[in-house]
Formats: structure tokens, C-alpha cells, sequence
């Protein structure tokens, strides 16, 4: 019985491997919610891609990349400029999402290219000797090709395009992860604590973290049981934290542990359910008088 209400009807399980509930549990979290917010970060963070020429050189830096990547062009090495509308494609390496395509690609009639563009189909094509061709998207293709011919210098930012309501959607998805992912630490750290029994008139009210569920118990059987617990159907299984549907000795059968090495069994017309309160002596007596079941 819980010492710190003054309900005789109200039990808690015992909390049960505390320490490895912290052990598993906190790690377990840093290694959801960094994937998590890495992919917040890549669908969120800003894309473009800055294309400077000075010189002989064309720099073309995409600051999104994971680790702010910087390419220099040789532009002495250039023998055609072009514009192209790309066919079929693929991505070889790199990244590929709706307004934001750098990397690796390989197109129909064009063959391997590096490319940093807009993902658009009309591009600008720089033909480089004994290397891949160069693909781009400069915002303003007459100015940057005066500059590659070398008659000035430029410098521009390919900003992403809208990628729709269906990009839209993905990116308010993307950003609800880290929140799921907290489900871990409440899961192991705080539902346990939840977790009690309260035997009424005919009656019992199991509270997890997510509400509370009644169980009719007149008439119904209740004894102290050892399970063999098989297979989780649905529910949470977590040290220290059990509920849901499992396989128990054979059959189906509600759970709300903290342990699943023994407890008390409830059974009775449409009503099997497996728990483990701290004083089950007490709570059989309160089964038998209050609650209307045979205990046993």
C-alpha cells in the first residue's frame, strides 16, 4: 500500500531496477534524439549554393553540406559552357531534396557530373578537360557565363526551390522526431512511477502514464501467480515498465508490471489481467472484500 496516501485501496508494483532503468534509458535517449534532430537540421536548415567567379577561379560553396564544402574550379580547364536540359538521372553521391541536389549524378546522354543546382531540368553545363562535367543553376546565366568567358566577376546564391505541400508535410514530420524521441526517458525514467492499482466495489482501476483502464472484478478469480510470459502482442516492454497485451501461460492477458516475475492473476468472464502490487496480501484481501473476486 502506498505509505504516502491515506487510501487502503490504492497499491503501487514495487519500482523495480532503478539503476538500469538510468543505465539503459538516458543513453538510449542521446541515441534517438541526435539522428533526430541531425534530420531536423537537414531538412530545415537553409539551402543554396554561392557560386563566386574571380579570376581564373570559380568557387562554388554549399554551406548546407554537413561540413560546409568548398569546391574550387579551375576555370582554365573549362572548354565549353552550355545550357542543357537534363533527361533521366540518378544520384551516384551526394544529396538529393526537393530544391537542393549536390553531389554525384549521372544523366542520360551526359554521363557522370558534379553538380550543385536547384534540381531544376535547365542548366548550365561547364565541360571540363579530363574531368567531369560541372552542373549549375546560377540565378543569373548571362552575367555568369560573361564571367566564366572571363569579362568580370560574379557572384550569385542558388536558393532552393519550393519543394510543395507534400515537402511541406515531411518537414513539419521531420519536426515532431526529437519530440518522439522522448518518449524513450519517459518510457524508462517517469511511467513506471505512474503506475497503481485501485481496487473499488466490483472493481479495479489500473492507472498507467497514459490514463486509466477499469476491470469488472465480481465474481472474477484472484491469485498470486508466477507467469510464463511469451510473446508481446501491444504494449511497452521496457525494464522496469510492462503493459499491454502478452501471451501468458498460453493465453492472452492484460499486463501492468513492473516485474514480470510473479504477481497477482485477475481472471473472470472477458477479464484476465496480470499485476504485481507491493503488498499482494493486502491487495488480495481487498480483491476478496471490496472488490467482489475470489481470492485465492
Amino acid at each position: 500500500m502506498d505509505p504516502l496516501t491515506s487510501d487502503p485501496m490504492l497499491f503501487r508494483p514495487p519500482r523495480r531496477r532503478r539503476a538500469l532503468q538510468v543505465a539503459i534509458g538516458l543513453p538510449l535517449t542521446v541515441v534517438i534524439l541526435l539522428p533526430t534532430l541531425f534530420a531536423v537540421w537537414l531538412v530545415w536548415a537553409p539551402h543554396r549554393v554561392e557560386l563566386r567567379v574571380s579570376g581564373d577561379e570559380l568557387d562554388i560553396t554549399t554551406p548546407f553540406e554537413a561540413f560546409s564544402r568548398r569546391r574550387s574550379i579551375d576555370l582554365s580547364t573549362v572548354i565549353a559552357v552550355e545550357e542543357v536540359r537534363l533527361g533521366h538521372g540518378r544520384r551516384t553521391n551526394g544529396t538529393a531534396m526537393p530544391g537542393y541536389c549536390v553531389g554525384r549524378f549521372r544523366y542520360e546522354g551526359l554521363g557522370s557530373v558534379w553538380q550543385a543546382t536547384d534540381c531544376s531540368r535547365d542548366v548550365v553545363v561547364l565541360r571540363r578537360e579530363g574531368d567531369l562535367p560541372v552542373v549549375l543553376t546560377p540565378p543569373d546565366r548571362e552575367a555568369f557565363r560573361r564571367a566564366v568567358d572571363g569579362a568580370g566577376d560574379y557572384r550569385g546564391v542558388q536558393p532552393a526551390r519550393g519543394g510543395g505541400r507534400g515537402w511541406t508535410l515531411v518537414k513539419l514530420l521531420v519536426l515532431l522526431t526529437p519530440i518522439a524521441a522522448l518518449i524513450v526517458p519517459v518510457v524508462f525514467l517517469v511511467a513506471p512511477s505512474r503506475l497503481a492499482y485501485r481496487v473499488g466495489p466490483g472493481e479495479l482501476v489500473v492507472s498507467t502514464l497514459l490514463g486509466s483502464r477499469r476491470y469488472p472484478t465480481h465474481g472474477c478469480s484472484a491469485r498470486a501467480h508466477r507467469p510464463r510470459v511469451g510473446m508481446r502482442l501491444w504494449g511497452t516492454g521496457a525494464p522496469g515498465y510492462y503493459t499491454g497485451l502478452y501471451r501468458v501461460d498460453g493465453a492472452n492477458a492484460r499486463i501492468y508490471t513492473t516485474s514480470l516475475e510473479s504477481g497477482v492473476l485477475i481472471e473472470g468472464p472477458g477479464v484476465r489481467v496480470f499485476v504485481n502490487p507491493e503488498n499482494e496480501g493486502a491487495f488480495l484481501e481487498a480483491m476478496r472484500t471490496m472488490g467482489g473476486a475470489h481470492a485465492e
